[in-house]
């Protein structure tokens, strides 16, 4: 039990000295021309994966959306109270994934858009507001690509799909909730796996050329040990 805690104590504060550290180095000791560099690789990264990102946030935004209609369509048009509740749970299921869409958008599927938002001045400090909201966006787009390996979004699209066909289940219609179930899971699957990835490349680039991490970030995760589990924590 001791030897697992100090595993875990050891393995935070090995991790959390990294990020203390950079966090307090700042941007004061980056000349204008370092500043300058750091911009134009961010807005040429972010600029090349606008297209997929937008294409990515739309083109699911409309599939949800017509999800809605469809099943709202069809669950009013029918006499059949079993298959009445499979198009209220396609419905329902399309108001989700509208809704995620919409409260947390794709970060990159505005390019470089939101950088030159920030500040339009050319001073030292409008360069460095900008930088800062540029390696904000650049690692928000890194963490959403890394979504698509993480078992949680992948084990909630399961979840809900399950609530869903047990629902139409209780009508006695075990078909219909088959049905559901494989093709909710099917492309809530297809909606993770197809969500951009590049952008967890551009992050690695850009701490490899320009050394430390992004702008600082608190983020944290569970990592296994020999006998037990370490808390990771980056900021």
């Amino acid at each position: 039990m001791r030897t697992t805690s100090s595993v875990a104590s050891l393995a935070l504060i090995l991790t959390l000295l990294p990020g203390a550290a950079l966090a307090q180095s700042g941007y004061d000791s980056l000349s204008d021309a370092e500043i300058d560099q750091r911009l134009r690789f961010i807005e040429e990264r972010l600029e090349g994966g606008e297209r997929w990102s937008k294409w990515w946030q739309n083109g699911w935004t409309g599939v949800y959306v017509a999800g809605i209609a469809v099943g709202t369509g069809q669950a009013a048009a029918t006499d059949s109270g079993k298959n009445r509740a499979n198009y209220l749970v396609t419905a329902v299921k399309g108001v989700i994934g509208t809704t995620r869409l919409l409260l947390s958008p794709h970060p990159g599927r505005n390019g470089a858009d939101e950088i030159a938002a920030v500040n339009y001045g050319n001073t030292r400090e409008a360069k460095i507001q900008r930088l800062q909201r540029g390696e904000q966006i650049l690692d928000d787009v890194a963490k959403r690509a890394r979504q698509r390996t993480n078992w949680i979004p992948h084990a909630a699209n399961v979840g809900l799909n399950l609530v869903g066909a047990g629902f139409i289940l209780g009508f006695g219609h075990s078909m219909d909730a088959l049905e559901s179930f494989a093709l909710g899971v099917t492309v809530g699957e297809a909606h993770l796996w197809s969500a951009p990835k590049k952008g967890i490349q551009d992050l690695e680039d850009y701490q490899t050329r320009f050394g430390g991490k992004t702008s600082s970030r608190f983020d944290w995760n569970l990592v296994p040990t020999v006998g037990g589990a370490a808390l990771h924590v980056t900021f």
